[in-house]
């Protein structure tokens, strides 16, 4: 069965997004904003989490419980996989879309851009799988499935269009977003912290299997930092709300005291770290583009430490580490990590003012790396064009980008054609 075959002026203009990662959630709610600032009569349906249903999607499938690392790790995983494709199959089939917007996760995204091929529907991968990190290979299977890429680096742009894919290179929207709106004071407080005395954020990941992984050894090296200074507190922002029991468990198992495990509403008391113990991944990014200096922590099995060694194409597993070509955020990777050497960078990097002013110092060029502002509304543009050239456009947005893109297209060519 195809969708080629229906009468398209019998159904509305309609844009699927589909997200299951945290992140991906995130900037897919981000994208459905700028798509309706630019286009306000199209209909947005598809599957993610809170962000997207705060976006006011027409149709949500909530996929917020597959945030996961590779394949599915166990049964209940799996239900949970196939209770989303079945229900976000059949809700394609009751309204036909004019383009699928696929974000991140790329583990489900691949297999469900196969789907959408084999029925006619126009597939666009925003956060695309990460070829340029590990796996180039797998460009051979990508370019078939896919319509064209959105790419927030410039040198997975690039991979892409050598390959030959339809490609746009947006830059990273994290570099508007991260933006502190909040009195730090206040936030401080009201997650029952001291705004006097000195915090270290500890940010486990936003998956169950990287809570699983972190969250013990990093308590660890919070009590060891604590045993040094006894004035240090430590603040843990959750992704979501459905995380708090697993964490507080093992926080209670650890004895670390002064421990706050909040749900953030802004940057507010991120901004306000003298230094953030993270798990590899878009948190990174944040924390770089505040300037707090952090060390970077990612334990595994020793088995997936084994294959991202043979297929990594970076020197890092840090994506500020990868943009800024150095290891401004030093990194453990491994399958058992030592509480005491990491508590011992962590306690250089609270210390050292030296080594701070370094640090911080590469980190104000971050900003630089991630392309051009305006990330969203390009990448909401590139979405459109699938919607066709005769759905009416909000006037004024429309031409303000249309002029900015004019002027930046001499500096760099945006789409490639295949």
């Amino acid at each position: 069965m195809r969708w080629l075959s229906m009468d398209a002026k019998a159904r509305p203009h309609t844009i699927c997004l589909v997200a299951a990662d945290v992140s991906a959630d995130q900037n897919a709610g981000r994208l459905a904003t700028a798509i309706r600032k630019l286009a306000p009569q199209v209909r947005l349906i598809g599957a993610g989490g809170p962000a997207m249903r705060d976006a006011a999607l027409d149709a949500v499938i909530d996929s917020s419980g597959l945030s996961m690392v590779g394949p599915p790790d166990s049964v209940r995983t799996f239900a949970k996989v196939y209770n989303v494709w079945r229900g976000l199959t059949r809700l394609i089939e009751e309204n036909p879309p004019d383009v699928a917007v696929l974000i991140d996760n790329e583990t489900l995204n691949m297999l469900f851009a196969r789907w959408l091929r084999a029925h006619g529907i126009p597939t666009v991968f925003f956060f695309p799988p990460q070829i340029w990190f590990w796996g180039r290979w797998r460009l051979r299977w990508i370019r078939p499935i896919s319509s064209r890429v959105l790419c927030a680096f410039r040198e997975e742009a690039e991979l892409y269009r050598a390959a030959g894919v339809d490609t746009v290179w947006t830059g990273h929207p994290l570099r508007e977003v991260v933006k502190v709106k909040e009195d730090p004071t206040r936030a401080i407080i009201a997650i029952g912290l001291d705004p006097k005395r000195p915090i270290v954020v500890l940010m486990p990941g936003s998956r169950r299997q990287e809570l699983k992984w972190h969250c013990k050894l990093m308590f660890e090296v919070a009590r060891i930092l604590q045993q040094r200074d006894p004035k240090l507190q430590f603040a843990l922002p959750l992704a979501t709300e459905e995380m708090r029991p697993m964490v507080e468990v093992a926080a209670q198992q650890s004895g670390l005291r002064d421990l706050a495990v909040y749900v953030p509403t802004s940057f507010a008391v991120l901004s306000q770290a003298r230094a953030v113990l993270q798990c590899s991944g878009t948190a990174t990014i944040e924390t770089g583009l505040l300037g707090i200096p952090s060390v970077i922590v990612y334990q595994c099995s020793r088995w997936r430490y084994y294959a991202a060694r043979r297929f990594m194409y970076v020197n890092y597993i840090g994506m500020v580490n990868i943009l800024l070509h150095e290891m401004v955020q030093p990194e453990f990777f491994h399958w058992r990590l030592d509480p005491n050497q990491i508590a011992n960078e962590l306690w250089s990097l609270l210390t050292d003012e030296t080594r701070r002013g370094r640090v911080r110092s590469r980190l104000a060029t971050l900003a630089e790396t991630m392309g051009p502002p305006g990330a969203l509304e390009k990448a909401a543009q590139a979405v459109l064009e699938f919607v066709g050239p005769h759905i009416e456009r909000n006037g004024a947005e429309s031409r303000r980008l249309h002029d900015r893109d004019h002027e930046e297209a001499a500096d760099e060519p945006m789409i490639a054609a295949k």
